[in-house]
C-alpha cells in the first residue's frame, strides 16, 4: 500500500479535481509529497511521477532566502500552529521563478495525531510585481495590506480571497478525513 492509498477516497477526488494548485505530504521522514494535482502540475510545469516522494524544496532556488525557507521547515517539523501562510519565492521546472504564497495545513486523525500536510499555492508573482513590491520581506510585510486592497480594486483574487479559498480548501480536507477514517 503506498501512502497515497491511504488517503481517505472523498480527500484524494476533492484535490484532484480541484482547480487550486494542491499538494499532500506526510509527516514523516522528510514530508514526502504523495498527491499533486494538475492545477501544481500546470504551476510548476512538472508532473506528478516527478514529484512524488520528493519533498516541496525543489522548487526552491538560488534565489530563496533562508528568511523564506526557514517558517516552510519549521511547519513541516511540526511546530507553531495547525495552518499557516508561507510567502516563498519558487522556480519552475523550465528555470523561471515565481512568487509563491503557500497555504498549509495539518491533517489529524481522530487520535489527534498529525498525519498529513495540505498545501495550497497560489502565484502571486504579477500582483506583486503590479504594486512595485521587492522581494525583501520586510517591505513585503508592510505593504501586504495595499495589495489586497489593489486587488479589490480591480477585482483580483489577493492574499484574503487566496487565504480564505486555502482555509475552505483546508475544511472541505478535514471533513473528508474525518468522514473516511471513521
Amino acid at each position: 500500500m503506498t501512502p497515497q492509498d491511504s488517503l481517505p477516497r472523498s480527500l484524494d477526488a476533492y484535490i484532484r479535481r480541484s482547480g487550486i494548485a494542491l499538494a499532500v505530504s506526510t509527516v514523516e521522514a522528510d514530508a514526502p509529497l504523495i498527491l499533486v494535482n494538475d492545477a501544481f502540475c500546470r504551476l510548476t510545469g512538472y508532473t506528478e511521477e516527478d514529484v512524488l516522494g520528493q519533498n516541496c524544496r525543489f522548487l526552491q532556488g538560488e534565489d530563496t532566502t533562508e528568511e523564506m525557507r526557514r517558517p516552510l521547515h519549521d511547519f513541516v517539523l511540526g511546530e507553531g500552529p495547525d495552518s499557516g501562510r508561507f510567502p516563498i519565492l519558487n522556480y519552475r521546472k523550465d528555470g523561471s521563478s515565481f512568487f509563491n504564497f503557500v497555504f498549509m495545513t495539518r491533517l489529524r486523525d481522530r487520535s489527534g495525531a498529525a498525519r498529513y500536510i495540505l498545501a495550497s499555492q497560489f502565484d502571486m508573482t504579477s500582483a506583486l510585481r503590479r504594486a512595485g513590491l521587492s522581494q525583501n520581506d520586510e517591505k513585503l510585510k508592510r505593504v501586504l495590506s495595499d495589495v489586497e486592497q489593489i486587488g479589490r480594486e480591480f477585482g483580483l483574487a489577493m492574499v484574503g480571497s487566496a487565504q480564505m479559498i486555502a482555509d475552505s480548501v483546508a475544511i472541505m480536507a478535514r471533513l473528508s478525513f474525518d468522514e473516511d477514517s471513521q
